[in-house]
C-alpha cells in the first residue's frame, strides 16, 4: 500500500499526491484566482491531518489564500504552495514560476478596501516573512508560531 493519497484537484490528468505522514508537502497549480481556494482547501485538509489547533489551522489557511491570491493576480503561469511542520513552526511558501504572464487588468469590480492588505495580513499573523523576487518569479514564505503536539 502507497504512503500516498492522491486528491484530485482539477479535471483532466493533474492530482496532487500528498504523503500521510510527512512534515513536508508541496503542490503547483496554474496561477489562476478560480484555484486559490483549492490551496486553502488543501491546506486545511492537510494541517488538520498534522493535527493543527484549529486557531493555527484558521491562521495558515488564511496566511496561504492571502499568498496565493497574489500569486494568482500578479504571478506567472503557476503558484506553488510549500508547507513544512516543525515542531514549534509552520513553514508556509508560496512561489509563482514559470513564463512572465500577459500583463492582468485589475478586476474592476472590487472593493478598494479589500485589495492590497494580503502582506499586511500575513505580517499580522506570522512571526517572519521573507519575499524574494528575481527573473524567476516571488517568492513569499512565512513562519506561524504552533504549539508542540504528542
Amino acid at each position: 500500500m502507497s504512503p500516498y493519497t492522491a486528491l484530485p484537484i482539477l479535471p483532466g490528468p493533474r492530482t496532487l499526491v500528498l504523503p500521510h505522514r510527512s512534515p513536508k508537502a508541496r503542490f503547483t497549480l496554474p496561477a489562476q484566482e478560480a484555484l486559490v481556494g483549492c490551496l486553502r482547501a488543501t491546506a486545511a485538509d492537510l494541517l488538520t491531518r498534522w493535527r493543527l489547533s484549529d486557531d493555527e489551522r484558521d491562521a495558515a489557511v488564511l496566511i496561504v489564500g492571502e499568498l496565493g491570491a497574489n500569486a494568482a493576480t500578479h504571478g506567472r503561469s503557476e503558484m506553488s504552495l510549500c508547507m513544512i511542520r516543525g515542531p514549534e513552526t509552520l513553514c508556509i511558501g508560496v512561489s509563482d514560476h514559470g513564463e512572465p504572464s500577459p500583463s492582468r487588468p485589475p478586476s474592476g469590480g472590487g472593493d478598494p478596501d479589500e485589495c492590497g492588505r494580503g502582506l499586511d495580513i500575513v505580517h499580522a499573523l506570522a512571526t517572519r516573512v521573507d519575499l524574494r523576487h528575481d527573473g524567476k518569479g516571488t517568492s513569499v514564505v512565512a513562519w506561524l508560531a504552533i504549539q508542540t503536539t504528542s
